[in-house]
């Protein structure tokens, strides 16, 4: 298991992909000012489930292009809102004033009329993604390489994780990502967002192995030494695309980018380490958790704080997501048994961190 879910949940477009493409060419054409030449659109072999995303080729002017197509949800939805214009912005930002590498957006349509959502356009970034299905510790070509060439991976991995960590947030135009709504305080906000986020995705009934879980992170919150830096919201290895060196070329889905502490993103990502461990013995260049907190560490140049509580609060949120998704693929006879919801893998890794 490489995320908090186990597949894209999404219902097909109500037209044909050689319809899609057909309006796709036509809003690109005029974009460009010239006619264009459009390839198949083809979803990738990964990715999550809070948008849709496709591939295609295109000729016009002086060559071919790889474009990346991402259009809004077109099914039953992960998450209550889904701000396409918040994620350009991000993307956007990062690519003019950091160093964090990105996908370049080429185009943003707003407007649903030209597709029937809004979408985007990125230039397409060359390399190879860790899978999300069935994920890295399970099958794929990180599980496939040396233990030597598996460490310097997930080194590169944790140092890019602090290069993002270190963005100046404030001279990047970042503070977009504030979320004023649920006060200053950056746990107070997390908090708050995902309280919210369960209650709608739990549609008012009660969950007692989640709802007791949120009252532990609340009773246990940190309070002091809490810093304010750009977090990437789902930092895992199936979200970097990775050169033939092993090193990121670029990182991809922002779509839960906040404001807050590091240590959010590295107790997401020990979090869903957790989960996977539960089925798989860890790849053999891959440090234990001690050892991966201790290259982040390194790299971010200070020790992290209250990590227990960051990781179990990553297993929240994560279990948070699960009783949408739950709820999504009981809705659809993938399962047919709701309380999925409450028993499945990740909510038997959180009961283990909070007793």
């Amino acid at each position: 298991m490489a995320g908090p879910y186990d597949a894209a949940v999404t219902e097909p477009p109500s037209e044909s992909d050689d319809g899609l493409a057909a309006r796709f060419s036509d809003w690109l054409e005029r974009q460009v000012g010239e006619r264009v030449l459009l390839g198949p659109l083809v979803s990738p072999t990964h990715g999550g489930l809070s948008n849709d995303t496709m591939l295609v080729e295109a000729a016009w002017g002086d060559g071919a292009r790889r474009l990346v197509l991402r259009l809004a949800p077109g099914g039953t939805p992960l998450f209550p809102r889904y701000d396409l214009g918040l994620q350009i912005s991000v993307l956007r930002a990062l690519g003019a004033h950091t160093d964090v590498p990105v996908p370049e957006v080429l185009w943003d349509e707003p407007d649903p009329e030209p597709l029937g959502r809004p979408f985007y356009v990125m230039a397409h970034v060359d390399g190879r993604i860790p899978p999300d299905n069935p994920g890295t510790h399970f099958d794929g070509w990180v599980k496939d390489l040396p233990a030597t060439e598996q460490s310097v991976l997930l080194d590169r991995t944790m140092s890019m994780l602090a290069r993002i960590h270190r963005v100046d947030w404030q001279g990047a135009g970042l503070d977009l990502l504030d979320r004023a709504e649920h006060g200053h305080d950056p746990i107070a906000q997390e908090l708050g967002a995902w309280r919210s986020y369960l209650d709608w995705a739990s549609d008012g009934e009660r969950l007692d192995v989640l709802e007791d879980a949120f009252d532990w992170c609340v009773a246990n919150r940190p309070t002091g030494g809490i810093d304010r830096a750009l977090v990437w919201g789902d930092a895992r290895l199936g979200n970097v695309i990775y050169d033939d060196a092993l090193a990121p070329r670029a990182v991809i889905d922002w779509e839960m980018a906040v404001l807050g502490p590091p240590e959010l993103d590295l107790g997401w990502y020990l979090f869903l380490e957790r989960t996977a461990l539960q089925f798989v013995d860890q790849l053999p260049g891959f440090p234990d958790r001690a050892g991966v907190v201790r290259r982040y560490e390194h790299h971010l140049g200070r020790a992290v704080r209250d990590l227990d509580w960051y990781e179990a609060w990553g297993g929240m949120r994560a279990a948070c997501i699960q009783v949408r998704l739950g709820r999504i693929l009981f809705e659809l006879g993938v399962i047919d048994d709701e309380r999925y919801r409450q028993r499945n893998p990740v909510t038997k890794a959180l009961r283990g961190l909070v007793g």
